[in-house]
This record gives C-alpha cells, structure tokens and sequence, in this order.
C-alpha cells in the first residue's frame, strides 16, 4: 500500500501512515464527509475531534458504507474528559480501531484516560514553581500557593485623608476626643460599681480566679473581670496594698447615684455633638445591668439588639465622628478606585460582617456609576434578610451568608474570584485574625485589594458592654486578654497573611488617630499565582481549579461539593 506523509496540526515531527483521507483541518458538513469516505474508500483516517463529534451525531452515519475502515485518529489540542468516551463511541459506532492524541509538552501524546489525565495534572501543578501542594477531589484541583514577594504599592491614601480633612471641622474632632475620652472614663467608673456590687472589693490577691468563683462571675466572663481589674490598675483606679487590690477613689464616685448623673450629662453632650442618643443610652444601660451581666444572668446580646430590633446596633456604627469618619473614607477611597478601574467587565466586591448595614449604605452611593457586582453578606442570615430590606433602594446588590471563622471553600465560595473585599469592624470578632485574614486573601484576585475598619486600642465602654457577646480570641488576643489587635499587630497580620501595602487612616497627626479607629487598606501581589496561570501551564480546560489558604479535609471537600463553583462564584 502507498504511503502518504501527513502533517498534524501544530506538530513539527510527520508521521508515516499508510494512505488516508487527511480530514485533520477540513471543516466539511457531516454528510459531505461521510462521501468523503465512502468514495476514498478509506481504511486509516485523521480527523479533529470536533469533526468526529459531528460526524457520530449525524443521521446519515447508519446509512453511509465504511466497511473498509480499519482505524480512525482523532486529535485535539488539549485533553478533555469527554475525549476517552467520544473513543469509545466512535469504536462503537464505526467498528474500528480509535485513538486519539492530544499536544502536551511540545509534542503530540496517546489519549489518557481520565483518572491518568488527572494524575498528570496533579504532577503538573506540583512541579509548578509557585505551588507547594496539591489536592485532588474528582474533577476538581486544590492547589496550595507559594507566598508572593510583597512590595511597596500605591494605595491613594493620601487623596483620601484630605478629601475627608475638608469635611470635618477641628472643633468638632476636638470635641469628639474629648467625649470619647469621657465615656471611657464612666466605663471605669461603672467597672467598680460592678465589682463593688458583686462583693469583689476590694480584690485579693492570692486566688483572683477563686474569687470571681465565688463571686458566682460566670465562668465566660473571668477572663474578662480579669482584664478589667488590669485596666483598672493601668488607669490609676486600683492599686495594690498588701494582699489586696484597693480603689484609689472613695466609694461615692462609682455611687449609683454618681453614675447617673455622669451619664445624663454624656448623653447631653454626646448629642449635642453627634446629633444622636444611642450609643450613650446602650452604653449607659450595660452600665446599669453590669452584675447580672457578670454573673451570666443578662444576655448581652439583648441590650444590643431589645426585642430584636437593630435600631441601637445602627446608631453604635453610625453615629461617633470617628465612625462618621471611617464610612466616609471607606466610601471615598472605593468609589476613587472604582473609577480608576478600566475593565469592562462588572467589578465583583464582597462585604464581609455587613451587620447593621452603616458601611454599606455609606459605600454605595459612592459606587452609583461603577459597572460593580455587590455581594453584601453577614454571618447571620437574620442580618442578611434586614440589609435586604434597608437597600431597596439598590436593587443591583445580592446579598448572602459568609462566616469569616469558616473556610471559604466549605461555605461556596470559589477563590481569587473578587476585585476588593470591604469589612466594616467584624473582623476583631473572629477568633483568629490571621486565619480570617488569610481566607479573604484567597477570596481576591492578584491585585485585589481588602479595605477594613477596626479599632486598633482598648475601649473601656466595649470592655464594659460588647465584650460580654466576643468569643474567646485563639490569636495573639488571648496572650493578654485584649478585646483589639494593635496597630502594629495588625499590620503584622496583614503582613503573614500575605498582603502588601497594609497603611491605614488617619494619620498620627490627625486629631482622631488618638481614639484608635482605623480604615486600612492592603493588597494582594499582583504576581500572586493565579487560576487562569496554573490553568494554563495544566492544559486541562475542564479541570476545576482553586488555590485556597490551606488544602481542604475531608469534611470541607463534601461541603464543598455540594455547592457548584463552575457556575456560582457566589
């Protein structure tokens, strides 16, 4: 038989094969295809895999005469799942020998069979300079990311501070100081008349944590009175006398009836400057109710949220000049930065631990002309249902469940499928900062950037309100039972989670920087391995592919296959 030297596509080696129909780049119909054939009379024939598809699918295949064929290659340019049953139906179907062959590496390669293709795939991905692990469940690759070089980023902060220097006057700053430091001092003050009325002072020295015990201090709540009684040294409140600790102020300044009176003047000031009553009237009702709520027998979730109603949590987040401040310079740098963007597709930004919903409504008018796709979610699907309700008005934004203590994976959410992340004081709620912070580091693509306000020092009015409701921290948190992280510790954490950039507003000069609050903003390396990378260094189109903080168990993987990543990146 002559032979005929055929060149398959995309390949530089020929192959010698006995003489056949060339059908490799051809695009004819199905039935021109099978005249083709018959008339040929062709025992060895190539043809695309997409040719072959079509030429199985067509109602004239059980009609045409294709006795004499006695092999059938098939190519394609990468692997598919489907190309080992297209072999067999095609065997099937045809009565012949088939193979097929794809090009891998620089050359063309025997068709594996899915579970090899797989296998290869996984040697691939580890043999990827940029991966350190690799996990495989079904169809889907978890692959575990070297950390990037972190470098020095532009963030645009500064735009930001002087835009929002020539919106609040120093009078008012001032004043809120002032306030602030006021209500810190009526949280003392009002630490003591718990202590006093739990029969507490003074203190012993010798077993504090028997004490407490037997003071019937709930047990979730000593490692609390313990950091009280520590503040209450720090500030000159307590001192130590022989084996006891003793307040250095006579009893009538922590009197109920002292305490009130501090407290109706707060409030009067406190509205005066703010415009609202809430946080001192939520602050001054813990006050009232600190035994029961040492003791264990006053829910502090109640004095939160009063017959489930958010109206007090909303006025908490809303209505201080440090937090009027953070929305407004959360709000101006996102909207800055949307509109630097140039992508022509929507902008996908997830918020974390919406809450009350202050961030978001002050966010998105910012947003009104961006082309954006908004997922606002909170741990609770309670919250998730109310912001529904108060956003109305934004019929473009989703909203959704994420919990920042859980895997992404597990709750899913596919990884690096968002453009900004933006947290609104959560993420000193979660039990371990880092860890939180490195989920959301995988949630953003390289180049995404995470935009969070928090508290960076100790507020004694949260100390004596909002703490009663905080898990135990697992973090650096619990080395000395601080309800914050620190500046500096959180841009350590920003720093082991991988983020570069990690600045923060206001700057040390403004008068607000003494209260504490904070919004930062950090940045994933935009050379940060991707999805789309690693896809392509795999050559397997239809492999399912993230790149989490950590390699998911057993338990993750079931959860997470009961969501669809392919097709809901939530």
């Amino acid at each position: 038989m002559d032979t005929l030297l055929v060149e398959l596509p995309c390949a530089e080696p020929r192959w010698k094969l006995p003489a056949l129909t060339d059908l490799g780049n051809g695009q004819l119909a199905p039935a021109r295809l099978l005249a083709v054939l018959e008339r040929q009379r062709s025992r060895v024939v190539l043809m695309s895999a997409e040719q072959l598809e079509r030429l199985l699918a067509s109602p004239a295949l059980p009609l045409s005469d294709l006795s004499l064929l006695q092999q059938l290659l098939f190519i394609a340019p990468t692997f598919a799942p489907d190309h080992p049953r297209l072999a067999r139906q095609a065997a099937e179907q045809l009565g012949c020998v088939v193979q097929g062959y794809i090009w891998q590496q620089g050359r063309w390669q025997d068709l594996p069979s899915v579970e090899q293709a797989l296998q290869q795939c996984r040697q691939r991905a580890l043999d990827h300079p940029q991966v350190s692990a690799v996990a495989l469940y079904g169809q889907a690759l978890f692959a575990l990311p070297h950390p990037s070089e972190t470098l020095s980023v532009e963030d645009h902060l500064e735009a930001t501070g002087a835009a929002l220097d020539r919106h609040f006057e120093a009078h008012q700053l001032t004043e809120a100081v002032s306030l602030a430091e006021r209500l810190g001092r009526a949280a003392l003050l009002s630490m003591l008349n718990g202590l006093d009325s739990c029969g507490l002072l003074p203190v012993p020295l010798d077993d504090i944590t028997q004490r407490l015990t037997e003071a019937g201090i709930a047990a979730s709540h000593r490692a609390l009175i313990s950091r009280w009684l520590d503040v209450l040294q720090t500030q000159g409140l307590l001192r130590r006398e022989a084996t006891h600790l003793t307040p250095t102020l006579d009893a009538s300044a922590w009197s109920h009836e002292a305490l009130e009176a501090i407290w109706a003047q707060l409030a009067r000031d406190w509205q005066a400057n703010t415009g609202g009553s809430g946080t001192i009237a939520y602050a001054r009702d813990n006050a009232r109710q600190l035994q029961a709520l040492m003791r264990g027998e006053c829910a502090a979730v109640h004095l939160l949220f009063p017959e489930g109603r958010t109206e007090r949590a909303a006025a908490l987040y809303r209505e201080s000049l440090a937090a009027q401040y953070q929305h407004r310079a959360v709000a101006h740098w996102i909207g800055a930065w949307a509109a630097r963007q140039s992508t022509h597709t929507p902008l996908r930004i997830l918020e974390v631990g919406a809450g009350t919903g202050s961030t978001t409504q002050a966010l998105l008018p910012a947003l009104q002309h961006a082309s954006v796709d908004f997922l606002c979610t909170d741990v609770s699907r309670y919250f998730s249902e109310q912001a529904a309700a108060r956003l109305q008005q934004w019929p473009w934004v989703r909203h959704g469940v994420f919990d920042i203590d859980r895997s992404a994976l597990e709750q899913g959410y596919c990884t690096q499928a968002w453009d900004l992340i933006v947290a609104g004081g959560v993420l000193n709620a979660s039990r371990d900062t880092a860890r939180s912070l490195s989920t959301l580091h995988s949630l953003l693509k390289p180049g995404g950037w995470l935009v969070f306000s928090e508290p960076t020092r100790e507020e004694f009015w949260v100390m004596a309100s909002q703490a009663f409701m905080l898990d135990q921290a697992s973090d650096e948190r619990q080395l000395s039972s601080a309800t914050f992280l620190d500046l500096a510790q959180w841009q350590a954490a920003l720093a082991r989670s991988g983020f570069q950039g990690n600045r923060s507003l206001p700057g040390t000069e403004h008068p607000l920087a003494s209260l504490g609050h904070r919004v930062f903003v950090a940045q994933v390396p935009s050379q940060r391995l991707s999805r789309a990378t690693l896809a392509a260094h795999l050559e397997y189109p239809d492999l399912h592919i993230e790149l989490p903080d950590r390699l998911p168990d057993s338990d993750t993987l079931m959860q997470w296959a009961q969501f669809n990543p392919a097709q809901d990146l939530r």
